[in-house]
């Protein structure tokens, strides 16, 4: 493994001829196919053990670091940036064009594609500039040039014009963040830095809008179409299934009168997890916008199981207005907090507490960064900085380490836990308490973690992913009626 500040170029170039061997023999081994450039090449590597995923990641930094290292430091800040503006520039006109779609596809492999000047007349392109925008792109083995003057697909390419998912993620980096990134810093000088709205962001400058993200997105149907199809399209990818949330939290601990609130869980889709990891009788508030109610309690387009309808209860409520349900075992906020600066995350979860008794939970599913830079592996760094810029810029949000996760939370309950605990007539038992952190847990092969909160002493420790047996001290036996 390498060491976070390896940099010997010997080394580095030792430790990608190992994995790249491991993985070879891995693959080879198991009957699937090498990777491969060519049209007809995997599309992506096969499911496999933990073990080969790491053998990867470690190959992956090792050339990350030997590609940099060999570019030169001037390189990383020049060039470097010089490629990217342009290749989002020519992706961002493939995408615009359905170019990757004109391409014919060849499953033979001994096709010479199509001429830049027979898909520039069928796409109703300039045949100079669809070759300058190909070529660029080419040099990132998207697409190619089988001979010259015509172009034909790579794996890569072929997916642009096969798989909807990926195109549609494409064409949301490029159509619906490239021009928000352009304004980020412009928001920021119109604005003042630290701005905690969410209508005060590159998305607002860009678009001249008022509206927050998603209220916007309504107003524009090819931006909302989009990024409702993303949405389809991430949800189902293995690291964001919602099976995870029933194994990040011991769910079959709660007692079977117990109320589980889903806050902002859209149609229940988490919802139906959690209920077939609790017991018969426990009941499920999904609690979302009047209109995502409506289409969750209609049978002919709910996504809860027949069997479990009767337990489940659909409820109109703005999560800024004081949580109705009262009493509940569980509080449940997965990919909702993140969504929010620290001032109305704050604002969001002391609606939530006054309603909760000294044995409840508040269970959020979302990112726990790292502390510090250079702490994980940099492919899994960037993705995670990347998406930390990506709340900043739609909704002026932010992932958060734990941390900030427990400053948060101590914010969200200052003031109100001496008075949860004295509705319970308990004022004594309350005396040093605050909201925080009980346990974090990371289910294998999640891209997010699960913190559980609660009530807990000022000097608390956190339980990490060792607590992934579910000994969580103190969960619920007893919640009441969690009546609204």
């Amino acid at each position: 493994m390498l060491s976070p500040k390896e940099e010997d170029l010997e080394r580095l170039a030792e430790t990608c001829l190992a994995a790249a061997r491991q993985i070879k023999e891995y693959l080879a081994a198991n009957n699937h196919a090498q990777p491969s450039f060519d049209e007809n090449g995997p599309s992506s590597f096969p499911a496999a053990t933990p073990e080969f995923h790491q053998t990867r990641l470690e190959l992956r930094t090792a050339a990350r670091r030997l590609y940099d290292l060999a570019s030169g430091p001037d390189d990383v800040v020049t060039w470097h940036l010089y490629h990217c503006n342009h290749d989002l520039n020519a992706f961002r006109y493939v995408y615009r064009y359905n170019v990757a779609a004109g391409v014919p596809l060849d499953s033979t492999g001994t096709g010479s594609g199509i001429s830049y000047a027979d898909l520039a007349a069928q796409l109703g392109l300039d045949a100079s500039q669809l070759k300058q925008m190909l070529r660029q792109l080419m040099a990132q083995h998207v697409f190619r040039e089988p001979q010259p003057g015509r172009v034909a697909h790579t794996a890569s390419s072929r997916l642009l014009a096969t798989h909807a998912g990926i195109a549609t993620f494409t064409g949301f980096l490029t159509e619906d963040t490239l021009p928000l990134v352009a304004r980020q810093v412009d928001a920021l000088e119109r604005w003042g830095h630290g701005r905690p709205e969410p209508t005060r962001t590159a998305l607002s400058l860009y678009y001249d809008t008022d509206l927050p993200c998603h209220a916007y997105y309504e107003t524009d149907p090819p931006v909302r179409d989009r990024f409702g199809r993303l949405m389809t399209h991430l949800t189902a990818n293995p690291l964001m299934a919602n099976g995870h949330v029933a194994r990040g939290f011991d769910w079959a601990r709660l007692p079977g009168d117990s109320v589980v609130v889903d806050v902002a869980g859209n149609a229940g889709h988490c919802a139906v997890p959690i209920a077939e990891a609790t017991a018969p009788s426990v009941r499920l508030v999904v609690q979302d916008l009047p209109q995502v109610v409506a289409a969750a309690r209609d049978p002919a387009t709910s996504v809860v199981p027949a069997h479990l309808r009767d337990r489940f209860e659909f409820m109109a409520h703005d999560y800024f207005a004081p949580q109705p349900v009262r009493g509940a075992a569980v509080y449940f906020l997965r990919m909702v907090v993140h969504n929010h600066s620290d001032a109305l995350a704050v604002r969001l979860l002391r609606q939530i507490v006054p309603a909760m008794t000294p044995r409840s939970r508040i269970v959020v599913m979302d990112q726990v960064m790292p502390p510090a830079a250079g702490l994980l592996p940099e492919p899994l760094e960037r993705v995670k900085r990347s998406q930390d810029l990506q709340m900043m810029l739609l909704l002026n949000a932010k992932e958060r380490d734990e941390a900030e996760w427990a400053d948060l939370l101590e914010k969200a309950g200052d003031g109100l836990v001496q008075d949860v605990f004295a509705a319970a007539g308990q004022p004594d038992a309350g005396k040093g308490k605050k909201l925080g952190i009980v346990a974090i847990r990371t289910p294998p092969g999640s891209m997010m973690s699960v913190i559980e909160v609660g009530f807990v002493d000022g000097a608390h420790d956190v339980n990490g992913d060792a607590g992934e047996s579910g000994e969580a001290a103190d969960l619920p036996d007893s919640t009441g009626t969690g009546h609204s």
